[in-house]
């Protein structure tokens, strides 16, 4: 396997948003303390609803024909999987609306991520804009907002500038996507994801 597939796998759009609430837990041990008795259930509707939801919609379409495969290279074929990812997401919202009452910075990103997919989808009918980019570049306006609001993120913030470099130029040598895509993308994720915080 090339190194450039092995980023993009690594660093897959799916894992975003776990693996920004997760890292938040991390760094935020009070967060982790409010929610210590329901973390089992929070993360298991957090997987569910991001990950294994999403990913059996888009075989289900495979298989339908509706979708070529997992990497759906044509962007007009990309809408309805996001569409269906920002179903399953927004249920998940709707279950940990309690769980996560006390920490609302985690609906932030959660909302985020939802509303980054949307936009994903929006954009997906009339141009091909880069997945993995918005996924990550929601990760760096996620501890872009986090480190102005609470500090302590910046080394996480400077792993992930770094990561974004990498997978970015990893698409574009997998002739993915060209560079306008790649920008996009992530500047789309980032924007999204540090007014969300911000705001909310």
């Amino acid at each position: 396997m090339k190194l450039t597939q092995l980023i993009s796998i690594l660093l897959h759009p799916i894992f975003m948003p776990l693996m920004a609430i997760h890292l938040t837990l991390l760094v935020l041990p009070s967060l982790t303390f409010t929610l210590i008795y329901r973390l089992e259930l929070i993360y298991g509707i957090l997987i569910f609803s991001t990950m294994v939801l999403p990913l059996v919609s888009i075989f289900w379409l495979i298989r339908k024909g509706k979708v070529s495969s997992l990497e759906m290279n044509s962007h007009k074929e990309r809408s309805i999987p996001l569409l269906k990812t920002v179903i399953w997401m927004s249920l998940g919202y709707y279950l940990l609306q309690n769980l996560l009452f006390y920490t609302p910075v985690l609906k932030a990103e959660l909302l985020g991520a939802i509303l980054i997919i949307l936009i994903a989808a929006i954009i997906s009918k009339f141009w091909k804009i880069s997945l993995h980019l918005l996924g990550i570049g929601g990760v760096v306006g996620t501890f872009i907002a986090l480190q102005i609001i609470h500090g302590d993120f910046l080394y996480l913030l400077l792993l992930f500038i770094l990561l974004s470099g990498l997978l970015g130029q990893a698409r574009i040598k997998q002739k993915a996507h060209n560079h306008a895509q790649v920008y996009a993308g992530f500047l789309v994720g980032l924007s999204v994801e540090l007014i969300t915080l911000l705001i909310y």
